[in-house]
């Protein structure tokens, strides 16, 4: 069953995007000045890296080859950096947080369990879906 390559995701401090593969053979990693830019130059530079790698005759290649695309998975302190509109006391309430313990979540102070970060996850697509109810 084919699946999809998981690229980590952070945003550096001077707002570049650096995208990392995570599951593959090597590694393929890139930039860009947006989360946009950044998966344009991922696409391209994992175009190269398959074409070398069936140069070179690796065995792995035909299987990453059936993988559907990428699937970005980012932390919490890059995600809050991507959308600064999205308040993280709101997140906090919506997914039943202290408020107070999810910034020491985003800022790394404290780390997220693997249940709460999923509930953190929840809240957010939950956001995104009321987002996309709204029409003007």
């Amino acid at each position: 069953m084919a699946t999809y390559i998981k690229v980590f995701v952070e945003k550096a401090d001077d707002g570049t995007y650096w995208g990392t593969t995570q599951d593959i053979p090597g590694v393929v990693s890139t930039f860009g000045n947006s989360l946009q830019e950044l998966k344009q130059n991922l696409k391209i530079a994992f175009d190269d890296y398959i074409e070398v790698a069936e140069s070179e005759n690796e065995d792995w290649v035909a299987e990453v080859k059936k993988r559907k695309g990428f699937v970005y998975h980012m932390d919490m302190k890059s995600f809050f950096k991507l959308v600064p509109e999205v308040k993280i006391t709101a997140i906090a309430e919506k997914a039943h947080i202290n408020a107070s313990l999810m910034r020491q979540y985003v800022t790394g102070r404290a780390n997220a369990s693997e249940y709460r970060v999923r509930q953190i996850e929840k809240a957010i697509h939950e956001l995104g879906e009321e987002l996309l109810s709204v029409s003007f």
